[in-house]
């Protein structure tokens, strides 16, 4: 199923038909004529500005940045930020911070306070106050200026790379080696293999040890902001990424071996980042901006960088990419914001477009006739956020796709919404369909199928595992399709009613069921664990608009008005991996974002909301080991072995831009018992 580049683009306001184009983003850069900086705009007063300041110091500083930089939220000054509102109305501007700010209670400030604050924003990007304080009849100029503009060079179509390519230093890891991921030393992958299963077959750390585990050292990016990213090791050299960079550190000491940081080019909707792939001397990430990006495994130089998606439409890549035979694979992110979401294969040496795969099928495509409107699959959504899983035996890739769009408007959108909320199961070679399991029709809760899938043989059966945001785990038959259970794995309830727009409250929430990270399969006793969140919102009803790079609901209070935090929760499950039966269930009394991670020696390392290392043990689901991190725990916990000593790492201090108000250095911490421990 392969779309058209050159009409894609073209609607995106990409034009020209060469490797490269001059993309005016028009950002506003400072006149040439002004001395002093400032540029023409808006109407605003220096002591609104000033007024201004408050406001977002209190409501707006957490997620964004005390200089506007950016940090859990995107920079609210610069580039970026001007590229997504040049030469728009204000009004653009101030309507999506007046009904979707703050995002743990949007609408909540007076409109005053979002003028001002609007006026504040205004003043940190150069333009200049005046005698006229800015009130709603300001809100029609446009964000531009009459000097000259920066022009920045992406790419007109897929798949030209933005510069030379060039070679790594290694070959390592190869495809013999990541083949064998499943019985390495080493965690070679997002979830450690391509089942995504998560096993790890090392024993040292038990359930009659486990309590005397030390932290060895902690790493500290000197960065806040989303940390919830899975790392990867590999030879004793542990990679992760933040929104904007690339860390590689002794994965026994911390030692910092190289950092690379990105600067994003175009709009970041969200800046977020979940992980790398490793591949033949070489290490794939994307970027908040919709980049697909090679580094080179031992030094971070770049070696190729291609442009997949308009950030400034809303487009972006949050996934931590899988390789296999040669082929980068990886979708966008930005159904939130109305995009219409795809799944690519990048040649892993070149960067060269090898296939696409539309999440949103269009035309003639097969599920197009699930979209009773064709007209709302122009913004259907679809995201891929976390990462993916692959059976080599079968040459099949397992996309997990997410909620579509506008949220919670199912009325807006009738049918059923392929692919959304659904499995997808391509041929890895060639992107084409090979079946498909949809866990929500219609969505309207924002319910997305976010984490990968987990694939196993138990018992003379082939199966397939996921969980989503809406609260269940389901189990498939992988040879008929057929969907064999479904679980819950959390609160269930009120999740039939209808939206109101006086508001419905619906258990989990949009921030409650199973989130990025999904279940991991113990093939020695044949059991699933699975962590999630136990929180309900009440979300109210409103209008559909549009904007390009703007959030996309059919809501008045953003995604949701939630609990109260003391009433959110958490459960670790423990199922049977071939009858859906609960072997035990642990209530958490925090909400459990975090990967789990189940070992041979019978004890499974995960970590909460509160910012608490756990080891649990696998029979019983009993705390062995309990350690504060210093922030919440909402990413990868993994675990490897360098000569005789195993070790844990464990990444640390995910700040939130929700409801979770979560804090904390971004931290990777290691653990491992002391020496000579039995």
């Amino acid at each position: 199923m392969t779309s058209s580049l050159k009409a894609r683009y073209a609607a995106a306001g990409v034009l020209g038909l060469g490797g490269l184009t001059a993309l005016t983003l028009a950002l506003a850069a400072t006149p040439a004529s002004s001395a002093s900086g400032s540029r023409s705009g808006p109407p605003f007063t220096a002591a609104q500005a000033k007024s201004g300041q408050q406001v977002y110091t209190a409501s707006c500083q957490n997620c964004h940045g005390q200089q506007l930089q950016g940090g859990v939220g995107p920079a609210l000054k610069g580039a970026s930020f001007l590229s997504r509102w040049d030469n728009k109305p204000l009004s653009d501007l101030y309507n999506f911070t007046a009904h979707q700010m703050p995002l743990n209670a949007p609408g909540s400030l007076s409109q005053k306070q979002y003028l001002d604050v609007t006026a504040y924003i205004l003043s940190q990007n150069g333009f200049t106050p005046g005698n006229k304080a800015l009130d709603k009849n300001g809100l029609s100029t446009k964000l531009t200026s009459s000097g000259d503009r920066q022009q920045v060079q992406v790419p007109s179509q897929l798949p030209a790379p933005s510069r030379s390519v060039r070679q790594a230093v290694s070959t390592l890891p190869t495809q013999a080696t990541l083949l064998k991921a499943a019985d390495s030393d080493d965690w070679l992958m997002y979830n450690r293999d391509y089942l995504g299963q998560r096993y790890s077959p090392l024993d040292q750390i038990t359930a009659a040890n486990a309590g005397k585990l030390q932290r060895v050292c902690q790493f500290k990016t000197g960065q806040h902001g989303a940390f919830q990213v899975g790392p990867v090791e590999m030879n004793g050299v542990l990679y992760f990424t933040n929104a904007h960079s690339t860390f590689a550190i002794n994965a026994a000491n911390c030692n910092r071996q190289w950092t690379s940081t990105y600067t994003p080019k175009t709009a970041e909707p969200q800046p977020v980042d979940r992980g790398v792939a490793l591949y033949d001397g070489k290490l794939f990430r994307g970027t908040t901006d919709g980049h697909l990006i090679a580094l080179d495994k031992n030094t971070g130089g770049t070696l190729w960088d291609v442009w997949v998606a308009n950030s400034n439409q809303g487009y972006f890549l949050s996934s931590a990419p899988i390789v296999w035979d040669g082929k980068v694979f990886i979708g966008e992110a930005g159904a939130d914001w109305g995009t219409q979401g795809h799944v690519y294969a990048f040649d892993a040496d070149t960067g060269k477009l090898i296939w696409t795969f539309d999440v949103i099928p269009t035309g003639d495509q097969p599920g197009a006739d699930t979209w009773d409107k064709a007209t709302t699959t122009a913004h259907g959504g679809g995201s891929m956020w976390t990462s993916y899983t692959l059976d080599p035996a079968s040459g099949m890739l397992y996309v997990s796709v997410g909620n579509p769009a506008p949220d919670f408007a199912g009325d807006y959108r009738p049918g059923k919404n392929l692919y959304t909320d659904s499995v997808v199961v391509l041929n890895a070679q060639t992107g084409k369909l090979a079946w498909y399991a949809q866990q929500i029709a219609n969505d309207y809760h924002d319910w997305d199928t976010a984490a990968a899938p987990v694939v196993y043989n138990a018992n003379g059966k082939k199966y397939m595992a996921v969980a989503d945001k809406g609260g269940h785990l389901y189990m498939y038959d992988r040879a008929t399709h057929d969907r064999l259970n479904m679980i819950p794995v959390t609160t269930i309830q009120n999740s039939d009613a209808p939206l109101t727009t006086d508001g419905t409250r619906f258990c989990p929430g949009t921030l409650g069921g199973v989130e990025w990270n999904g279940p991991a399969y113990d093939p020695q006793t044949n059991t699933l664990y699975v962590n999630s969140v136990d929180w309900c919102a009440t979300i109210k009803i409103g209008p559909v608009r549009y904007n390009a790079g703007s959030v996309f609901t059919g809501t008045t209070n953003g995604f949701g008005t939630f609990d109260p935090r003391a009433k959110a929760n958490g459960w670790t499950h423990a199922i049977d991996a071939s009858t859906g039966d609960i072997k035990w269930k642990r209530e958490a009394g925090s909400p459990l974002v975090a990967a789990v991670t189940p070992t041979a020696g019978g004890v499974l390392f995960t970590g909460d909301q509160d910012g608490n290392f756990l080891v649990l043990n696998a029979k019983d689901g009993q705390v062995l080991y309990k350690a504060g991190t210093g922030g919440s725990v909402a990413g990868g916990v993994i675990t490897y072995k360098l000569g005789d000593r195993q070790y844990v790492a464990v990444v640390s201090g995910n700040t939130s831009r929700t409801i979770w108000n979560t804090a904390g250095d971004e931290t990777v911490l290691i653990y491992a018992l002391p020496q000579g421990t039995q």
